[in-house]
């Protein structure tokens, strides 16, 4: 079984190395607004959280780091990264979205590219209400 575990801002350096690569997948996936170490930097500064999951030997197994978003009709958990190995899963879901409870939020969301999304939708129940679409100028 994974258990969720946040990672308060103090210990986010203690537990770099072992989610690093996990996040790293996903922001190069991203549009480049962020890079890997300014997101370390959000996550000490307490900006955003760091989530991971822990198997039954304390192992890191993946990590999610998440933004919560106050909109006039809404609080939403913005997924900002997420990478690991069955993240995306019942068990996991459960875990987060109880979290998320306590915190006030109404909503998650994610910007993914297509394969995520059907994982998402497959996995986690989410539904797809409209693709994010970006140009430099």
């Amino acid at each position: 079984m994974i258990k969720v575990e946040l990672v308060a801002p103090d210990y986010v350096y203690q537990v770099w190395d072992d989610v690093k690569d996990y996040l790293d997948a996903s922001i190069k996936t991203g549009t480049g607004t962020c890079t890997l170490d300014q997101l370390k930097l959000l996550l000490t500064k307490n900006y955003q959280t760091l989530i991971v999951g822990v198997n039954e030997h304390d192992i890191i197994k993946g990590a999610m780091t998440v933004e919560i978003i106050n909109y006039p009709n809404a609080r939403t958990l913005f997924i900002t990264a997420l990478g690991g190995v069955g993240v995306v899963s019942d068990e996991i879901w459960k875990q987060v979205e109880d979290w998320a409870r306590l915190q006030g939020v109404t909503k998650i969301s994610a910007w993914c590219e297509e394969a995520q999304a059907r994982l998402y939708k497959q996995k986690a129940g989410f539904n797809t209400i409209r693709f994010v679409v970006e140009k430099d100028i």
